[in-house]
């Protein structure tokens, strides 16, 4: 042991005094176990700093100089990391750096990474591209920038402080510092600052994940700005430090800031939080041994009572149902048992066997957790079948440090829990669009004809496309809407589409489509645009690569994945998509696809009529308001959560928040239905009022874009100032705070005859803008729209004569 280990020892001894003397020198030899196998791993190295941490065994290639500043995380567990360093050519990695799997870094000449950077798996930086570095160029890297997975880092890239490349990105040139960057080349997308989730009230900054010292060569770094980052707790009674370093990868957004609990204190800590820990999410993953101590002498081989183990499982959700209320969303996963756990072999799905009695714990835990709107219970037992083989070697990372679950298992989980957070802060993907040859049929039909086609059996692929198309068809019952954009001839593609008797997507699934010989990134702005959505809720499938990376670069919005080559994968590879998880499916949801088509209804008829005026009157809108509720309150969470355009305060809130606000004294929201000659478009608006003295806030003005432009946004404002003069205030006030996607909320409302307290020819107040009426004064009501509000006590009708 250096002299140097043997002091930093002695200091955290120290400083751990309190703790039981068998703790502390416990926590001695881990120290030292980690310490001398994370730099005996990289002794080809000229300098390691303290505090190395290195799982799997790293290449290093070192003919030159390489040095590594404290704090270092490198895992190349599943794939080897290599560092390397040509004849006097200088590596130099700061502080807090983590580097995952499969990344390469080389040095020709010099290449230069800063404090706290996190690199992605397979990412490659490399300051020469020829064999002979003839061509080396110096490589920096700021502080704090983050590599997302296969980035490629080109020979004099510099990428300043802060910055997030995003995946399979290559950076040529230079990024500015604080900035969003993607693409072939990468070009600058955003600011950092801007990817925050928009929607989430603004959470404390989280702490550093990795605490380091400063860089003596840096000792004034640069302000960087706050990364994109939630802040969430893992309750556990088992090890949680790879899943929480999984959860904060920013190469699957979002980056999660966890906190871990205190090991072991789950009821504990459910019912005496921490001060510091985070409330954006809750991870609640226990063993059913230590929730029932019944079970786990059923485990034994004892005798056990059903009633006492349900007890036992009733007695947690109590636990959960209080502790659960400091979190916006709660992710509960299954209760599993080791893999080689046999019980009584033939007999265990009998009662009195495990696997039977296990089985009734998750259906009690599910049923219990079922009414609440932001518990959720994950499928544990997936994670584990994931596992395969290497799921029976989890007892041997138990005894070594209370592991429960292999790499494989928490890998699993973390994409899990990072789907079920994005679906619940309302970030879930809402258009697919498909290609057709080799995509949705095999073949192509502009060569072989409809009829010959492979789609459907006996033939194996025909099968599976077959069955891929009844995956993507029970996507929309969940409110996802489909389109095409593929390289053909329009009138023989839907021929096919509607004549092949094999088919299951009809044309009727579509709610567009682009079948021409265009660049099919243009055609996937056309849709997007035409359904008024954004390219962040896009997802593009299409079985040729080339296409694939076109549109990766020229849309990096757009969630293009990668697809097998082999047709017979394509169910699966489709089931194993994460961007379609959403919190609750509604009644709208449902429909979607049936409103898509009313509104192209509605627009023909728009073409058909002389003026705006004349197709508002011809639609017969009708609107209808009822005050927030449980009934609608699942909905009317998701409309708040999702929409980003007509959305005066974008605040986002789950449903027992937004419950609870309405329900406060000066409160009210109204949720408004909106209907035509066409059909019905559900439950699409949403009123937020609060009085305050006098004045009357407008605090939630939310309209989907499927109603917007029909005079339902004026009907809205009318409606709010008759409820502020039933109120008996003296204003109205709506304050508008920008977003990056609201700005047909700030032209409506400076169009809408309220007085603006700025210059409303300023095209982007940055502090908001506050409009204000005159309650003493009417505000008209468009006359083509029928206004009907059900209030607690009183029903309003005002009709068109």
């Amino acid at each position: 042991m250096t002299p140097r280990l043997f002091t930093k020892i002695s200091r955290s001894l120290a400083r751990d005094r309190d703790l039981p003397l068998g703790a502390r020198l416990a926590k001695g030899r881990r120290y030292v176990a980690a310490s001398v196998l994370g730099a005996s791993r990289l002794r080809g190295c000229d300098r390691v700093g303290a505090r190395a941490r290195v799982m799997g065994r790293p290449t290093v290639r070192n003919d030159g100089f390489i040095a590594i500043g404290d704090d270092l995380v490198l895992n190349a567990r599943y794939a080897a990391c290599e560092l390397a360093a040509a004849p006097g050519a200088e590596l130099r990695i700061g502080h807090g750096v983590g580097l995952n799997f499969g990344a390469l870094v080389s040095a020709t000449r010099a290449v230069t990474i800063g404090d706290g950077v996190s690199i992605g798996p397979y990412a490659v930086i490399a300051d020469a591209e020829r064999p002979d570095g003839a061509d080396a160029q110096p490589i920096v890297i700021g502080d704090g920038v983050w590599l997302a997975g296969r980035v490629t880092v080109r020979p004099g890239a510099r990428i300043g402080a802060g910055s997030v490349i995003t995946a399979g990105s290559v950076v040529e040139g230079e990024i500015p510092s604080g900035m969003v960057a993607g693409g072939t080349p990468a070009r600058v997308l955003r600011p950092v600052a801007s990817t925050l989730v928009a929607s989430t009230p603004v959470a404390p900054s989280a702490p550093p994940l990795h605490p380091r010292p400063s860089n003596s060569a840096s000792p004034t770094p640069p302000a960087q700005p706050r990364l994109p980052a939630l802040r969430g707790v893992i309750l556990a009674d088992f090890t949680t430090g790879e899943l929480a370093t999984r959860l904060a990868d920013p190469a699957d957004a979002p980056a999660l800031a966890v906190i871990a609990a205190p090991y072991g204190q789950v009821m504990q800590s459910l019912l005496t939080p921490a001060d510091d820990e985070g409330t954006d999410f809750a991870v609640v993953w226990t063993r059913p041994d230590q929730i029932s101590p019944a079970f786990g002498r059923l485990l034994q081989g004892e005798a056990a009572d059903d009633a006492e183990i349900l007890a036992d499982v009733d007695a947690f959700c109590d636990a959960l149902a209080r502790g659960a209320a400091r979190f916006r969303v709660v992710l509960v996963p299954t209760w599993t048992v080791p893999a080689e756990q046999r019980g009584l072999g033939m007999l265990d799905a009998r009662p009195g066997g495990s696997a039977w009695t296990l089985a009734r714990m998750n259906q009690r835990l599910m049923e219990r957790v079922a009414p609440s709107p932001h518990v959720f219970v994950l499928d544990a037992a997936r994670w584990q079948a994931a596992a395969g083989r290497n799921a029976r070697t989890a007892a041997k990372g138990w005894y070594v440090g209370k592991i429960a679950f292999p790499a494989e298992v928490i890998a699993e989980a973390a994409r899990d829990v990072k789907a079920a957070v994005r679906g619940a802060l309302g970030q879930a993907r809402k258009l697919l669009v498909l290609d057709l040859d080799d995509t949705l049929w095999g073949g192509i039909v502009g060569d072989l004809g409809w009829e010959h086609l492979r789609l459907g059996g006996p033939d194996p692929e025909g099968e599976a496309l077959a069955d891929f198309q009844r995956a993507v068809k029970r996507l929309t019952r969940r409110g996802v809407v489909l389109a095409i954009a593929s390289k053909n001839t329009e009138s023989v593609a839907l021929e096919a589409i509607r004549n092949h008797p094999e088919m299951v997507l009809r044309p009727d699934d579509f709610v567009a489509w682009r079948i021409n010989w265009h660049d099919k990134a243009r055609n996937i702005a056309d849709i997007a645009t035409e359904l008024n959505l954004g390219l962040q809720s896009v997802v593009f499938i299409d079985d040729n690569p080339a296409e694939r990376a076109r549109v990766r670069e020229a849309l990096p919005e757009v969630l293009v994945p990668e697809w097998p080559a082999d047709k017979l994968l394509y169910p699966s590879a489709f089931a194993a998509l994460r961007c379609f998880d959403v919190p609750a499916v509604s009644a709208e949801d449902a429909a979607r696809t049936a409103l898509y088509a009313a509104e192209q209804r509605r627009n023909a008829v728009r073409h058909e009529v002389g003026s705006v005026d004349d197709w508002l009157a011809a639609l017969g809108v009708r609107v209808r308001l009822e005050p927030l509720g449980p009934a609608n309150a699942p909905r009317a969470t998701q409309l708040l959560n999702k929409t980003n355009q007509l959305n005066l305060s974008t605040r986002r809130l789950s449903e027992p928040e937004f419950l609870a606000w309405a329900a406060e004294p000066g409160h009210e929201v109204w949720a408004a239905h909106v209907g035509d000659r066409f059909g019905d478009a559900g439950l699409t608006g949403l009123l937020g009022l609060e009085r305050d003295g006098d004045t009357c806030r407008i605090v939630d003005f939310v309209l989907s874009c499927r109603v917007m432009g029909r005079k339902v946004e004026d009907t809205l404002a009318h409606f709010a100032v008759e409820r502020a003069q039933t109120l008996g205030a003296a204003h109205v006030v709506a304050r508008y705070r920008p977003t990056p996607k609201n700005a047909p909320c700030l032209t409506f409302w400076r169009s809408s005859g309220f007085g603006a307290d700025v210059d409303p020819a300023d095209p982007a107040p940055e502090a908001g803008v506050h409009f204000t009426w005159d309650a003493s004064r009417p505000y008209a009501r468009p006359a083509h729209v029928a206004l009907e509000a059900t209030a607690l006590e009183v029903t309003l009708c005002e009709a068109t004569p």
